[in-house]
């Protein structure tokens, strides 16, 4: 890997767990399913190019846009809101663990011991963590992630299965298809939108932007760059990053602590997901990059 590419790889996970920290406020202003709906209408309108088309068929779009994108971001989103900022970087890294089972049982990967012992490891991290002693409503918040990431796992799974389309336009054309999916939901659970736009700080107005633009787009366009120029096992290692980077965000901005327990739990996910990326991605070197995303979001 180049130097160039070295930097650029820092970013994307750098980018992810900022955004985690900023949905704090941008979250509880404008309410979780109704801040997710502007986050992907910003994310679609960028990334997504009319005349270039989408070969991907309609029904799987759909699907797609429900389990990858609509629901799965509803569901961790408003986990994120409910749990500390640091709680919510790494519990979120279920995703990994998720989106390998989801592709063993739709037969598109096989779960050989090493990579099990990864998988098994990082979920009883997270089991160590979600243990820990905690307000009730955190708990709710830890469940809806965890389902989030169960989601996410099964939508990743439908995209290497069923998708025709570039990374670009496929992430584009989701977004824009898990809008109006985000804005029914809202309109149903949460209330005053209109006052809600009005009354949005700059910081809160910013969380925003910053999650569409900087944790989205961004960080996803850097991301695929890199492996489209870089084999997955030298660029995967550094979505490890995030975790590590959102505890650093909740302890020096959000006077979050980190207990023993935190610290245990967080290691014991931290190289699970080093031996599944590992045992995953040495099986594939030199092989084309597939069409899976990443622990983001």
């Amino acid at each position: 890997m180049r130097r160039r590419d070295l930097f650029l790889a820092l970013l994307p996970p750098i980018l992810w767990a900022t955004g985690y920290s900023l949905r704090k406020g941008g979250l509880q202003h404008f309410q979780p399913l109704f801040t997710t709906a502007m986050m992907y209408a910003i994310a679609g309108v960028i990334l997504f190019r009319p005349s270039s088309g989408i070969k991907t068929p309609l029904r799987w779009l759909i699907i797609i846009s429900v389990f990858g994108f609509g629901l799965q971001s509803a569901l961790i989103f408003y986990g994120v809101s409910l749990v500390d900022t640091s709680l919510a970087n790494l519990v979120v890294q279920a995703q990994v663990p998720s989106a390998i089972l989801a592709a063993w049982l739709l037969g598109l990967e096989r779960l050989n011991p090493l990579r099990m012992a990864g998988v098994a490891l990082a979920i009883l991290g997270i089991a160590v963590v979600v243990g820990m002693p905690k307000p009730g409503e955190a708990y709710l918040g830890l469940i809806c992630i965890l389902a989030g990431t169960a989601s996410w796992g099964l939508g990743q799974a439908l995209i290497r299965l069923r998708s025709r389309d570039s990374i670009r336009q496929l992430i584009g054309a989701m977004s824009l298809l898990a809008v109006p999916q985000l804005l029914a939901a809202s309109l149903l659970v949460e209330d005053d939108h209109l006052g809600r736009l009005m009354t949005g700080s700059a910081y809160e107005w910013f969380g925003v932007v910053f999650l569409g633009v900087g944790s989205f787009v961004v960080a996803y366009l850097i991301w695929y760059g890199l492996l489209e120029r870089n084999r997955m096992d030298q660029v995967a290692p550094f979505a490890l990053l995030m975790p590590l980077v959102g505890m650093f965000n909740g302890v020096v901005f959000f006077d979050e602590t980190l207990t023993p327990s935190f610290l245990f739990g967080a290691a014991l996910v931290l190289s699970g997901l080093v031996i599944t990326i590992m045992a995953r991605d040495a099986r594939r070197v030199g092989a084309p990059t597939p069409r899976v995303g990443t622990p983001a979001g």
